[in-house]
């Protein structure tokens, strides 16, 4: 088990300026306690929780201040306004800037509003996902990429430059659908789940959607299989006492549940999203943060002893990674988090991390 973090710029108090030269801090803080992967999200148009809108810019500005923990995009948009063959390039340049240490994790947006802005329709978003994914791989791959897909038509062209790490970084995908699970399972590329606050029943279904599919699937023909289960925690914090975290952490906590409550309702009745019947519990228990940290694993708030117990949990379940989400409650209050967790949660794990890494 490896625990990693995945930070979006929440603005709760601060501005864009201020928090990502926190953010830079905080990484590499985080670099000398042991943490495996930081990351963020590519988002648009949705503050204050998510400010960063060009992840690219702030991964060169973090991997000249670490040297250790991996650099994962978490996660790289691969719809029309971001053509793969930049995504390739900007993901080699990463690997090579920081020593061999970048790797991607992919998605297929669901935030109406992005895709309105960018006028992509979101019955097209899982076509144009595959072809993006299917032109990445010959981009970091290949000595002339040449493509003619359904969405992506290239001539021949030599991609420069080429990532360090061979064959290529390590590929995931962020998914909530069981379908998109057996879909990463059948490419051969990791997953990083966000169960949508769905419960730990459904956080199984779709981890075994996902080892059955990679296990039958015909991986022959893929550079680099990465049979790789990652966790998506959208709101953790770690303190000295379970009262002080859900003091700390009760606000951005039921603020982030309630936004994806909002991006996730107009999406129920979107016949190509087909995750969404579980949403009425969700609304019934919107104000209940003791319900939520029993309930699904997208929240974990405690002390350090019950973030040990819930890693195992999960370990158990089949994750490899959990990705803890550690924003929007103040610099020094992440910091005092981060530390905690490094000191106190991370030696517990560190035996299992050596064994996967």
């Amino acid at each position: 088990m490896r625990i990693g973090l995945l930070q979006e710029g929440d603005l709760t108090g601060t501005t864009a300026y201020e928090r990502y030269h926190q953010l830079i801090e905080e990484v590499a803080l985080a670099d000398t306690l042991g943490f495996s992967t930081w990351g963020t999200s590519e988002q648009h148009f949705s503050p204050p929780r998510f400010s960063i809108a060009a992840p690219e810019v702030l991964y060169a500005a973090v991997a000249m201040r670490t040297s250790n923990i991996k650099l994962r995009t978490m996660a790289s948009v691969m719809l029309k306004w971001n053509h793969p063959i930049m995504v390739a390039e900007r993901l080699a340049t990463l690997d090579i800037v920081s020593r061999g240490r970048a790797e991607i994790c992919t998605a297929r947006s669901n935030n109406l509003t992005t895709l309105s802005a960018f006028g992509v329709d979101p019955k097209d978003t899982r076509a144009q996902w595959e072809d993006s994914m299917d032109v990445l791989m010959k981009a970091m791959c290949d000595d002339t990429l040449q493509h003619d897909g359904p969405v992506w038509q290239i001539p021949p062209v030599e991609v420069v430059p080429k990532p360090v790490t061979l064959p290529h970084p390590a590929v995931s995908v962020a998914a909530s659908s069981v379908q998109s699970h057996v879909n990463a399972g059948e490419r051969g590329i990791g997953v990083i789940t966000f169960e949508n606050y769905f419960g730990f029943d459904y956080l199984q279904e779709c981890l075994d959607a996902y080892s059955s599919a990679f296990a039958s699937s015909d991986h022959s023909q893929v550079a680099a299989p990465n049979n790789y289960r990652g966790l998506y925690v959208a709101t953790a914090y770690c303190a000295e006492t379970r009262e002080e975290a859900l003091e700390v952490a009760r606000d951005v906590a039921m603020g982030y549940f309630k936004f994806i409550l909002d991006l996730y309702i107009p999406l129920s009745k979107n016949p190509n999203y087909d995750y969404l019947d579980a949403l009425e519990t969700l609304i019934q228990n919107q104000d209940d943060l003791d319900w939520l940290c029993e309930y699904t694993p997208s929240v974990m708030i405690g002390t350090p002893e019950d973030f040990i117990e819930r890693l195992k949990r999960l370990e158990g379940m089949g994750i490899d990674e959990v990705l803890l989400r550690i924003d929007g409650v103040g610099h020094e209050n992440i910091k005092k988090s981060l530390e905690l967790i490094g000191r106190e949660v991370i030696p517990h794990v560190s035996n299992l991390q050596k064994a996967v890494v």
